[in-house]
C-alpha cells in the first residue's frame, strides 16, 4: 500500500476523480468478498444447498469479521464513548445481516444455475453497500443518513432472506 500511496499519478487520480476512485475500492472489496464467498461455495461445498446453510455461512463470515474489528480497534475502545461503541456495534451488527444476505444471493445463483449472473450482482450490491462510506466522505452527511441507509438496505435483504424460501421449509433448497 506504501507503494500506491508514492505514485503521483494514483494521488492525482485520487483527487480528480474521487467519487470514480472510490467506485473502485468498493467495488474491489465486492470482488474479493463475494468472489472469496462464491469460490468457498463452489469448490468446498458443493453439496450445500439450503438456505439454513447459507444463513450459517453468511453468520459465520459475518461474525469473524466482527472478532477481527474489535481485536484491531480494541487498543482504542478506552479512547471511544459509549454511544461510539453503540454506533460501532450496530455498524457490524448491519455488516452481519449483509453478509447473510449476500450468502444466500450467492447460493440462490448455484442453485437457479445462475452462479455467474448472482456473483456479478452480489459484487456490485457489496460495492453499493460499501460506497456509501465513499459518499460519506466525499459529501461530509451525518452518520444518520449513513446508518439510515445501511438500515433500509439491510431491511430490504432480511424480506429477501425470509421470501426466498417459499415453503417455509428452513432446510429446504433456496
Amino acid at each position: 500500500m506504501k507503494l500506491l500511496n508514492n505514485n503521483l499519478w494514483l494521488n492525482n487520480f485520487q483527487s480528480l476523480y474521487p467519487l470514480f476512485y472510490g467506485f473502485l475500492i468498493t467495488l474491489s472489496a465486492g470482488l474479493f468478498e463475494e468472489g472469496g464467498r462464491f469460490i468457498f461455495r463452489d469448490k468446498f461445498l458443493k453439496e450445500s444447498n439450503s438456505k439454513s446453510d447459507a444463513i450459517i455461512f453468511g453468520l459465520g463470515h459475518g461474525i469473524v469479521e466482527v472478532i477481527f474489528v474489535i481485536v484491531v480497534s480494541y487498543s482504542s475502545l478506552s479512547l471511544m464513548t459509549s454511544s461510539d461503541i453503540f454506533l460501532g456495534l450496530y455498524e457490524r451488527l448491519l455488516a452481519v445481516i449483509f453478509h447473510i444476505g449476500m450468502t444466500v444471493l450467492i447460493w440462490l445463483g448455484f442453485n437457479r444455475m445462475e452462479k455467474y449472473r448472482y456473483l456479478i450482482l452480489a459484487i456490485f450490491l457489496h460495492g453499493f453497500f460499501d460506497y456509501f462510506i465513499i459518499l460519506k466522505n466525499i459529501f461530509g452527511f451525518s452518520n444518520l443518513i449513513l446508518y439510515g441507509s445501511w438500515t433500509l438496505l439491510c431491511i430490504f435483504i432480511l424480506i429477501f432472506i425470509f421470501k426466498i424460501n417459499l415453503g417455509g421449509n428452513r432446510n429446504e433448497k433456496i
